[in-house]
């Protein structure tokens, strides 16, 4: 099952330096090609650029480029022109898109912003804290490290 992660759940990790708990639970991870230009701008500091570009060169990241003239790219259009809903960034549409293409789960911290699209296309939806509990479980990280992960 691939796992597509939106920026808030990816930048969590990146932001306490702890992307190798990801390692430990998944054999790699997608982002859209919109989620890694957002995290590779000016304004994000080096040291979580300088992870993000690691891990797409060890290829535990996996880039997906959303294409003109696709499924995927209608997909992403509509959901960023749907304003029915909530407006959406690049980064959640283009998560969102992919997972439909994937038929993957979408990382995001806030599923409830994107309830709709989760029922309409019968996707599932997991955040940092469901991945924190994850690796607890599986004796990754103790329940201090949990209570402190998740204060954070």
């Amino acid at each position: 099952m691939k796992i597509i992660y939106d920026i808030d759940c990816l930048l969590h990790f990146l932001k306490i330096e702890r992307t190798d708990l990801l390692e430990e639970l998944f054999s790699h991870i997608v982002i859209s090609n919109k989620v890694f230009n957002s995290l590779n701008n000016p304004s994000i500091p080096d040291f979580i650029k300088d992870k993000l570009n690691e891990l797409v060169d060890k290829d535990f990241v996996k880039v997906e480029e959303i294409s003109y003239n696709t499924k995927t790219f209608d997909i992403y259009y509509e959901i960023k022109n749907d304003h029915k809903n909530q407006v959406l960034g690049d980064g959640e549409a283009s998560s969102i898109a992919i997972a439909i293409k994937n038929k993957g789960v979408v990382a995001y911290n806030n599923p409830n912003a994107i309830k709709d699209y989760l029922e309409k296309y019968d996707l599932k939806c997991i955040t940092s804290e469901d991945i924190f509990n994850e690796l607890f479980k599986k004796g990754i990280i103790s329940q201090k490290e949990l209570k402190d992960f998740l204060e954070k």
